[in-house]
């Protein structure tokens, strides 16, 4: 019994993993997409990272250029990415939104993840409208800032 739920389980939810994992796949800055949607992808890319940083290299996609000159090539960002600070974001069970902050052309999102060992950790999302020409009017995050979550 237990392995026929398992089983319908699997077969239920592998075909939205498998649409989820394509569709961060074949996505990219784009203005259609809202500043929490791009939240949301670049979390998405990481709660599904593997050995070869597929997930993080998704995520440096949606880094503004502003920000790519902060953090260098996609190889500075991926061992910025798994440091202390940002590491809890990978391979993370959930995450919480909080209100989406709009103001002109800069955006604010915080999410509480739980880390894949079980604790709940706060990021603040910056990001910003592209005025540039390669990403006009795309939506891109400028910075990541880590925050405690005090827990009660």
């Amino acid at each position: 019994m237990l392995k026929q739920n398992f089983l319908i389980v699997c077969l239920v939810i592998s075909p939205f993993y498998a649409w989820a994992l394509g569709s961060i796949n074949t996505t990219y800055p784009n203005p259609e997409l809202k500043a929490n949607e791009i939240v949301s992808l670049q979390l998405m890319a990481m709660q599904q990272n593997d050995v070869s940083n597929h997930g993080i290299e998704i995520t440096f996609r949606f880094a503004s250029p502003q920000n790519k000159v902060q953090t260098g090539p996609l190889s500075n960002f991926i061992t910025l990415v798994k440091s202390p600070s940002y590491h809890p974001l990978l391979n993370h069970i959930d995450a919480t939104f909080l209100n989406l902050k709009v103001e002109g052309n800069v955006a604010i999102q915080e999410v509480i993840i739980t880390t894949s060992k079980g604790t709940r950790k706060g990021f603040r999302f910056l990001l910003s409208l592209q005025q540039g020409e390669q990403f006009k009017n795309c939506w891109m995050t400028d910075a990541v800032v880590p925050f405690e979550i005090l827990e009660v």
